[in-house]
């Protein structure tokens, strides 16, 4: 199989030739990008959605929001920074907003927090509206993943409680359930301040593009559309049902007079998944979490009863954290390691693994897809109900530089390659690597892991230098990885 691991010692002699092959340079940069372009568009075209009664269905909870994107630079002041940047689990003041900004600015890393101080955020907004560049868009993990899904030829239907005008952001042909007839929804807003690789805020640099959300919401951590959708789910009778946006309840005040809501909230949604047929496959998507207490509810009342978990490397890290040790790891690397990030999922695999023996859950996890600026990796099972495991991380990849870019198509002079020739698949035994070959450039091999035989898939992403778009790409990312895995 293309990409196995082989050992160090019978490929040395190849590597001085290797490595002139693969840095040789054209009138696009790396001479490799071509034939990675040309390969992973023909996995693309040869792999597709089914059609007619073929047609896979999805289900998506919870929630939607006004998205207003605005330029962070733009908006924020280094000059208003005292002190070091920080950080906060729930912004309460302009100064812990600009420290906790500053934070993850200077890591080039994702971050969205609860700010508690409604009259600072509105006045925020209202700042906002005034840049010449400021615009606004849906959003939310489950409208931007439904809008994919229909994009790409499912059939879908989304729970999410939205007014008339945000609704009009979503296809006519996607089923919307949560509000009530005539119901005079207001809808959140969420800050999304956007930056770009190499820029400045005061002292710091920014290592990547990427992105700072900030939102005081009313709805969404209260997931109001569940039981709409949940009376939905039997007549639709999906394929595939993805639960999303819990990470909106952190650091929400739930707690009141000894009641913990959020605990009841999120027992309603493990019962939901629990009430669906086992060949309706579950996925859970990961988002930035700081509240310990709500991430730990979710190793116990969601993540043990998926079939599937997507999240980009930050969320990783903080799954296994918290998994392993029981501790939240606020920031990581923003570009880790393939055999870092492989050994994090197969020591998430195995404890989620155990948790599905330790809860019952008739259901048992048989695939992670970590996607990162330089790579997608998906783990499977063999013989599970995912398929075209190859196919699905080179959609993945695509649909990154598309996305990102803002266009279908894909650019060699705004793409690049942060793959080296070769790659260790686990930190534990460096003569375990796999050779980046431009003509197969997604490799894939078996392993044994928790006594299952699994299928491991790694893509190059072909990353897009002139980043148009960042908030909503890891749900676009993800949503294209499950595409071709779902097969009715």
């Amino acid at each position: 199989m293309a990409g196995t691991p082989v050992k160090l010692g019978s490929i040395l002699s190849f590597c001085a030739v290797l490595y002139a092959m693969f840095y040789r340079r054209d009138n696009f940069g790396d001479v490799r990008l071509s034939s990675v372009k040309v390969h992973l568009l023909h996995l693309e075209k040869e792999n597709r959605v089914g059609s007619g009664i073929h047609q896979p269905k999805v289900a998506l909870g919870y929630g939607a929001c006004h998205d207003l994107f605005v330029n962070a630079t733009s908006l924020l002041n280094p000059k208003d920074l005292k002190g070091k940047p920080e950080h906060f689990n729930e912004i309460t003041s302009k100064e812990e907003f600009i420290k906790s900004f500053a934070y993850f600015f200077k890591h080039g890393a994702a971050a969205e927090r609860f700010m508690s101080n409604g009259e600072l955020y509105d006045e925020l907004v209202e700042q906002s509206l005034k840049l010449p560049d400021s615009r606004w868009a849906i959003g939310g993990n489950a409208p931007l993943m439904a809008k994919r899904f229909h994009l790409e030829g499912w059939k879908v239907l989304l729970g999410a409680k939205m007014s008339k005008k945000l609704k009009s952001y979503i296809p006519k042909d996607i089923e919307i359930v949560g509000d009530e007839n005539d119901e005079e929804v207001k809808d959140d807003v969420h800050m999304i301040l956007e930056y770009r690789a190499d820029e400045e805020f005061g002292v710091y640099k920014s290592p990547r593009a990427n992105r700072y959300i900030m939102h005081n919401d009313e709805n969404n951590p209260l997931l109001t559309s569940l039981e709409k959708l949940g009376k939905t789910l039997p007549l639709f009778s999906p394929n595939l049902l993805v639960i999303s946006g819990l990470q909106m309840m952190d650091n929400f005040p739930f707690k009141q007079n000894g009641r913990d809501l959020r605990a009841e909230r999120l027992d309603l949604v493990k019962q939901q998944i629990l009430t669906q047929p086992i060949n309706t496959l579950a996925h859970f998507e990961m988002a930035s979490y700081v509240d310990l207490e709500l991430l730990l509810h979710l190793t116990t009342k969601v993540i043990p009863f998926v079939d599937s978990i997507g999240m980009n490397e930050q969320e990783l890290s903080n799954l296994n954290s918290v998994l392993e040790y029981g501790k939240v790891m606020v920031v990581a690397d923003s570009n880790p390691r393939i055999a870092t990030a492989l050994d994090q999922m197969r020591k998430t695999f195995e404890i989620i693994r155990q948790k599905n023996i330790q809860f019952g859950s008739k259901r048992k996890l048989t695939r992670i897809h970590v996607h990162t600026l330089a790579y997608q990796a998906i783990l499977t099972v063999k013989d599970s109900n995912w398929k075209r495991t190859k196919a699905a991380a080179a959609k993945a990849s695509l649909t990154a530089h598309r996305y990102v870019c803002n266009s279908q198509n894909i650019a060699l002079d705004k793409s690049k390659l942060l793959l080296d020739d070769s790659f260790s698949t686990t930190t534990d035994n460096n003569n375990s690597r796999v050779f980046f070959e431009a003509t197969r450039p997604v490799a894939c091999w078996d392993e044994v892991l928790d006594n299952y035989e699994v299928d491991i898939c790694v893509a190059p992403v072909l990353i897009c230098t002139e980043a148009q778009l960042t908030a909503g790409a890891g749900d676009n990312i993800s949503a294209a990885g499950l595409v071709l895995q779902v097969e009715k």
